[in-house]
């Protein structure tokens, strides 16, 4: 091990508890729950991260009332059937030795009543600025009910046999709201001055100390910075509360995290963000006590993590996505091997969970990420018989079928059309703010020369390439293909390119105005309006969508993007329909009045619309007879089955290569 990592793993007191390393896995959502407990699938998920070294596991948040419901699979840990599935998760992890920790929470006027069928529980009618909802403001005897809530679920915690418990005081808890002056506008002795507005926090943590005792570790999360700093907690706030309670010695150890009601696009940043975006705020707490500080802020990177320990910033790192992405961090760090490492890319695709389509909890480039259990994440079986595997398509999907089947012993050989690999991730990371995406390419493609796979660069694979091979499976995995935006009459007055034309490095006209025409709503197109706009050109954007960037809300990136385009000069034209560009003007109609409106003078129209599957080499493989018996296998990976996201390209390179 690098000598640079080794703080990472000293371990680390809390209380009268020893963490193995200072790597820490942070609560967070999964959707995993079976009737509001945890469920085996969780153990499996948790032990993966334990058996990979990290040194604290925080479980998902347990609500500690029946006034908070705020999720379909919410853990109800004020339910005493809890005690048995914490058993399960604290005797599977026990072997690793990580300190396992019960997050507990409420989450106020931040919750929902679609499933209670009750009034949210706040300090003060605020309501919530997602949501809409205006809670009902708390008297004093449901004050009572909640702080014997958390007392009765740590109580359940410990019963479970885990260690400790962490009080949830972040960004989206009820602990948070009685905090700060933006949600706790109370005239009793719980609001005004932050003496009555630490009342609440003070009565919850001494009755969890109370009913725990003093051999098991109490901790708590707390936001260093609301973002709100009209009314909301600042930093220098944030640091006076952490030394007020601290100095009460009934608190082991802070999580510092950041963001509140107005920001929850900090809380777990995007790929907009650089990583380690919220240490200073840790920095500034750890100044102001003396127990442990654990920082936070996309720390995905094992020497930026390394660096927070030696500087001193912090205590101990949360890399909560990181080990999402790679549960075996630590162990590979440890063992000298950091560059094996597969990093988080901050893409917030499929480990945000809060969204209407309620998912499960995975990851766009690890995709056995919460499905630990699974056969089909079992070790991988080496090959009864290595065969000759030709795989076609240097994209996320073509590596990954690679490197799996290269894995499993067999002799693969990989084609791509271009010098380079990456595929259509290439393009992607060279948009504005997501050069971080072109990190799991090279991840794969280091990992595929490692395994021996031959690459073949700059070859197009034709039909007759593989019947002159005449592998022992063929794995297609050769992407989509452009389409013309529907439903418009283009003339020859402006130039209409796609994004990848323009990103690629076609030759553009000189700068002047640019319409981007987006049917997607997601990075695409909002990414190439920057790209347009760091250029020189003037950028309108026109969609059919309520607003540009409609997809970027379940990333958590529209606040973050509408600040950098407004502040940019782009042009926003949602719910307009274009009809025909002809004589260099846009025509469009409005979607609900039908009114017709123009853009004129225009130099440049970038249509960004769905992909359809390059489908050809892999039908005429099929139609030849590739696939059936007595002839090579056939499989198809990725874009050129249905274009979609990183995730189902990697997931389907995986499964190909291990069906091989």
């Amino acid at each position: 091990m690098a000598e640079l990592f080794a703080p990472l793993f000293q371990p680390l007191r809390l209380g009268r508890k020893t963490a193995p390393s200072r790597i820490v896995f942070a609560a967070h959502q999964t959707n995993f729950a079976r009737h509001n407990c945890f469920d085996s699938r969780h153990a499996a998920y948790y032990t993966a991260r334990a058996r990979g070294g990290a040194g604290v596991i925080i479980l998902e948040g347990s609500v500690v009332h029946p006034s908070d419901w705020p999720y379909e699979y919410a853990i109800f840990g004020y339910d005493e059937r809890i005690v048995p599935t914490y058993r399960m998760i604290a005797d599977a992890l026990r072997p690793y030795g990580p300190v396992v920790l019960a997050q507990l929470t409420h989450s106020g006027m931040q919750g929902t009543s679609h499933y209670s069928q009750a009034a949210l529980w706040a300090p003060s009618p605020v309501p919530d600025v997602n949501s809409r909802e205006v809670p009902k403001e708390m008297e004093p005897e449901d004050i009572a009910a909640v702080i014997d809530g958390f007392a009765t679920a740590a109580r359940y915690a410990i019963e479970g046999g885990l260690d400790g418990v962490e009080i949830n005081a972040g960004p989206e808890s009820l602990v948070r709201q009685f905090l700060s002056p933006l949600t706790n506008q109370r005239q009793d002795e719980y609001g005004g001055p932050l003496e009555n507005r630490l009342r609440f926090a003070r009565e919850v943590i001494a009755a969890v100390r109370r009913a725990v005792g003093d051999e098991v570790v109490v901790g708590l999360r707390l936001s260093g910075d609301e973002h709100a700093p009209w009314a909301g907690i600042k930093p220098g706030d944030a640091a006076e509360i952490a030394r007020i309670l601290s100095s009460e010695q009934q608190i082991d150890y802070l999580s510092v995290t950041s963001g509140s009601i107005y920001t929850p696009h900090l809380i777990r940043a995007g790929l907009y963000m650089p990583p380690g975006y919220a240490l200073h705020l840790a920095a500034e707490i750890k100044e102001a006590v003396r127990i442990p500080v654990f920082a936070q802020g996309s720390i995905v990177d094992p020497r930026q993590a390394a660096m927070v320990l030696v500087e001193g910033r912090a205590d101990a790192v949360k890399m909560t996505r990181a080990l999402i992405a790679d549960p075996d961090l630590p162990r590979k760090v440890r063992e000298g091997r950091a560059e094996d490492v597969r990093q988080c890319i901050l893409c917030n695709q499929d480990c945000v969970v809060q969204s209407v389509q309620n998912p499960r909890l995975s990851c766009s480039i690890n995709p056995a990420a919460g499905h630990e259990a699974h056969a089909e994440f079992a070790t991988l079986p080496p090959a009864v018989r290595p065969k000759r595997v030709m795989v076609i398509g240097g994209g996320p999907a073509g590596m990954e079928a690679a490197r799996v089947a290269a894995l499993r012993g067999h002799r693969v050989t990989l084609y791509e059309q271009n010098e380079i690999l990456g595929g259509a991730l290439l393009l992607a990371s060279a948009e504005p703010g997501r050069k971080r995406l072109e990190l799991i390419g090279q991840w794969l493609e280091a990992q595929i020369r490692k395994l021996g796979v031959t690459i073949k660069l700059g070859v197009t694979a034709t039909f007759e390439t593989v019947r002159a091979e005449m592998p022992d499976a063929v794995i297609v995995a050769v992407g989509g293909v452009p389409v013309l935006y529907p439903g418009v009459d283009f003339d020859n007055s402006v130039p209409v390119l796609n994004e990848r034309d323009v990103l690629g490095g076609a030759p553009l006209p000189p700068t002047g105005k640019a319409v981007v025409l987006d049917e997607i709503g997601d990075h695409d197109g909002m990414a190439v309006a920057e790209w347009l706009v760091q250029k020189g050109w003037k950028v309108e954007i026109v969609t059919r969508d309520m607003f540009c960037g409609q997809r970027l809300t379940a990333t958590q990136e529209l606040t973050a993007w509408n600040q950098r385009a407004w502040s940019k000069g782009v042009v926003f034209h949602p719910q307009r329909e274009a009809v025909r560009v002809t004589n260099r003007t846009l025509i469009m109609v409005d979607r609900f009045s039908r009114e017709e409106e123009r853009i004129e003078q225009v130099d440049l129209i970038v249509d960004v619309t769905y992909d359809r599957p390059d489908e050809t080499l892999y039908f005429t493989l099929k139609e030849a007879g590739f696939g059936s018996e007595g002839m090579p296998a056939l499989y198809r990976a990725g874009d050129c089955v249905a274009p979609r996201r990183i995730g189902q390209a990697i997931l389907e390179g995986y499964r190909a290569g291990r069906a091989v």
